[in-house]
């Protein structure tokens, strides 16, 4: 029961948090499903639409990377010794089906920490911060989602998307 608390805690939290992301949020722009915050009708649970704008788009998957490892946790933040390389990370996006989460060092702390939050519930995610050209790049291996701000609704919809238990043992870094 604790676990479900925590969720439902950190899906509340997420809603509030969304307000200070950073977004001006856009009906025009396309996210998941065509619309601007990954729901068919337009909200999320009866609540109003994410103000963040996120653009959803097919991407080309990384080649293997020769050299890499395995993150140690889920979620990097910039004073990190550790933060995963990129071949690293090509390395989760093509052999562990993972998804992998760039996101701006600018984004609110309110913001950072649903992310954060977000990410620990994840299977096979890490969260590293980005160059900041985007508040938020989100990638699997066949689709990004980029977003000026912290939707988690769209973040969980990218990642149902993959295909899990089809990932083919690959042994440890090379």
């Amino acid at each position: 029961m604790g676990q479900a608390l925590t969720r439902v805690a950190l899906a509340v939290a997420a809603l509030a948090f969304c307000a200070g992301c950073g977004g001006a949020g856009s009906a025009a722009s396309s996210g998941v499903n065509g619309t601007a915050n990954g729901t068919a009708n337009g909200t999320a649970n009866g609540t109003a639409a994410s103000p963040v704008t996120c653009d959803m788009r097919p991407r080309t998957p990384p080649g293997e990377a020769t050299s890499w490892a395995h993150p140690a946790q889920s979620f990097y933040s910039p004073s990190d010794q550790d933060i995963p390389t990129r071949a690293s990370l090509d390395h989760l996006l093509v052999k562990d089906d993972a998804l992998v989460i760039e996101y701006s060092t600018r984004l609110p702390a309110a913001s950072l920490q649903a992310l954060r939050d977000w990410t620990y519930m994840q299977t096979a995610t890490v969260a590293v911060p980005g160059d900041d050209s985007a508040a938020l790049r989100a990638v699997i291996a066949s689709t990004e989602l980029v977003c000026d701000g912290v939707d988690t609704v769209q973040l969980s919809e990218l990642a149902r998307s993959r295909a899990f238990g089809q990932v083919a043992g690959h042994g440890d870094a090379g």
